[in-house]
């Protein structure tokens, strides 16, 4: 399964965008800035192709996709949240999508989960083409 994300919009305190499953727009997403980051130290994934795992977060207590192999990090995840404050260097997904935030995160996970389920999963972050 190929997952997609496109970035689309960067703010001071944090980069919003598309999820794609399998070339289909899944839900929206945010994730920290790249320059500016909401807790310091801790900015967005940088672009590239990377390998998804579903494993239990002893932080937040549940299964959720980790992102593989990120340069200088562990335990990069997607999960729900809905702010910035929400993100340390991860990412999370909602229905809807504001400047500095994304709704429904609870459901959009859900749904993105069904999909993910019993896949062998690659990623690819996309910068804005300039």
């Amino acid at each position: 399964m190929k997952v997609d994300i496109y970035r689309k919009f960067e703010t001071g305190e944090a980069i919003t965008g598309e999820f794609w499953v399998d070339g289909v727009m899944e839900c929206y997403y945010l994730e920290p800035s790249r320059f500016t980051p909401y807790y310091p130290g801790h900015p967005c994934i940088p672009a590239g192709v990377y390998r998804v795992v579903l494993t239990r977060s002893a932080h937040l207590g549940y299964v959720c996709p980790e992102v593989l192999n990120v340069p200088g990090r562990t335990a990069t995840r997607w999960h729900i949240g809905n702010f910035p404050k929400d993100v340390l260097g991860c990412c999370v997904v909602g229905t809807v999508v504001d400047e500095n935030a994304v709704e429904n995160s609870k459901a959009a996970f859900e749904a993105l989960m069904a999909k993910l389920e019993d896949q062998d999963i690659t990623a690819e972050y996309h910068d804005p083409q300039r």
